[in-house]
């Protein structure tokens, strides 16, 4: 086994370096605007605040993630809700996306700054559990699950009037 060449010298610390630090300085601050100089958006009433928005995000995302896990085992057990059809003659693709459409809609609304959230979300989980009404008596069990997630989303979306926005915050514009 040969040896390995020796490593080459460390080069010279730049000119524009301190002396004896081998750190060269930072830049000069530049000309961009401060972040005082760039205007934020005012939330409007009725608006969720941010720590608000993001539960009911989360949990109508996981309301999308249990209908997904109820078409799943639906077809790998070979059962048929009433939106899915039995197997071998499905529903249309529209009915079959039914159940979908009122979560992934409070999905789109939960991720911007829309006003009146907790009434469509309320909206939204009375149509989630009219879905699962469709199912009892058939599948009991899969009805129970689009039941608990229909009322998961109640529940938050209830709770989250505790963080609707009551009137403009005041904003002391006499800086500039």
């Amino acid at each position: 086994m040969s040896s390995l060449p020796p490593l080459p010298p460390l080069p010279p610390p730049p000119a524009d370096s301190e002396p004896g630090t081998g750190v060269i300085p930072p830049p000069p601050p530049s000309s961009v605007a401060s972040t005082s100089d760039v205007e934020t958006r005012v939330p409007r009433p009725g608006e969720l605040t941010v720590p608000w928005r993001t539960i009911v995000l989360v949990t109508w995302v996981g309301i999308v993630l249990v209908y997904a896990s109820v078409w799943r085992t639906a077809r790998t057990m070979g059962l048929s809700t009433w939106w899915l059809g039995p197997p071998a003659t499905p529903r249309v693709l529209v009915v079959q996306l039914l159940p979908f459409l009122a979560p992934i809609a409070m999905v789109i609304a939960a991720s911007r700054p829309t006003r009146h959230l907790p009434l469509v979300g309320v909206v939204a989980s009375l149509a989630g559990a009219a879905i699962a009404v469709g199912d009892l008596g058939r599948f009991d069990r899969l009805a129970l699950l689009e039941l608990v997630a229909a009322g998961a989303g109640l529940l938050v979306s209830a709770a989250s009037y505790a963080g609707v926005l009551r009137s403009e915050p005041e904003i002391d514009r006499s800086i500039t």
